[in-house]
């Protein structure tokens, strides 16, 4: 049987995710991969299972094949319902 990967993402809570999008940019950097936003999409649908899986299944091709967009609607979805603060212009 195949052993489970630790960055592993189901969509449990904001706090998996949190940390799900923190261990894919450690990767990205690991790899020298941190400004490809295509390779980080592609490493984080590998590591979906469950709810998280079929989610990412459903969403537009665009937004899956795009980190920057991809890691939004992870914290859209899965992230803490207040709102994030404005960033710093």
């Amino acid at each position: 049987m195949a052993e489970r990967n630790r960055s592993t993402f189901r969509g449990s809570n904001a706090a998996e995710a949190e940390d799900f999008i923190q261990a894919v940019r450690r990767k990205a950097w690991a790899e020298q991969k941190q400004f490809d936003d295509s390779w980080m999409a592609a490493f984080a649908a590998t590591q979906m299972s469950g709810p998280a899986l079929w989610w990412h299944a459903s969403l537009p091709r665009d937004v899956q094949r795009d980190w920057g967009k991809l890691e939004l609607a992870l914290l859209d979805k899965f992230g803490p319902s207040q709102q994030p603060l404005a960033p710093l212009s």
